[in-house]
């Protein structure tokens, strides 16, 4: 496993395709984790030396642009993203209130 892209974060990148830790990954908009995603893809299947080197230094660059599209305390440590985590006790999105359907 990869280490997560994000700064000063400590957390493994999960999959063969991972860039962010899970934590990270749902804070970035949909649209930049999809594009990273299939380009970190086509840099592994990728036979040219010079093509793959080229998309290698691409996808580097769109890694620190998606990196600023992070909410800055995400950023900036560990710490704050660990308490900016949802409590265990509160309902996913999108949940059903189980005790309301009784």
């Amino acid at each position: 496993m990869t280490k997560c892209a994000a700064p000063a974060c400590r957390n493994d990148a999960p999959g063969r395709h991972g860039i962010f830790c899970v934590d990270h990954y749902f804070l970035l908009p949909k649209a930049y984790t999809g594009l990273l995603t299939r380009m970190k893809i086509e840099c592994g299947r990728c036979e040219d030396a010079d093509t793959k080197k080229h998309l290698e230094e691409q996808l580097a660059a769109y890694i620190n642009v998606v990196i600023g599209k992070l909410p800055p305390e995400a950023r900036n440590s560990q710490a704050a993203l660990d308490s900016a985590r949802r409590s265990t006790n509160d309902p996913a999105a999108g949940a059903h209130d189980q005790r309301r359907l009784l």
